[in-house]
């Protein structure tokens, strides 16, 4: 499936404003903001992973951004989708982690590294190989 450049820069543009936002107040309006677009995309049909991706990588609590994930990864099921898998698996793993479910963790690092072996990752691997090696 391919990412509509229009949707790549809207999203990109809330990325950027989360990601320099200092004040909470302003950071939970522009979350919002992205959240309403994500879902307004995928209200008109339009559901590309890289959405829900980015909507939970700027979710702070890690509850909360599991199923957001986890429907980016349900989105990214054509054959080449391999980055996408891998980067959402990574993310994934570290929340898991983070939420003291260290099997989950592991199990989706492994399917991470599986998946940035198709795409020949090496950087994304190492990332990946160092979180298996880290003990709880």
């Amino acid at each position: 499936m391919e990412l509509k450049a229009e949707v790549w820069d809207r999203v990109m543009a809330f990325a950027t404003q989360l990601a320099n936002e200092a004040q909470p107040e302003k950071y939970r309006e522009s979350y919002e903001a992205l959240k309403d677009y994500c879902e307004s995309q995928g209200a008109a049909g339009y559901e590309h992973p890289f959405l829900w991706e980015t909507l939970a990588d700027f979710t702070e609590d890690d509850r909360a951004a599991i199923p957001l994930y986890l429907k980016a990864l349900d989105k990214a099921s054509w054959p080449d989708a391999h980055a996408y898998r891998a980067s959402i698996r990574f993310a994934l793993a570290e929340r898991y982690r983070r939420t003291g479910e260290p099997e989950r963790a592991r199990e989706y690092a492994i399917a991470a590294d599986d998946d940035a072996r198709q795409i020949d990752d090496r950087q994304l691997r190492r990332r990946i190989g160092a979180f298996l090696r880290e003990r709880e």
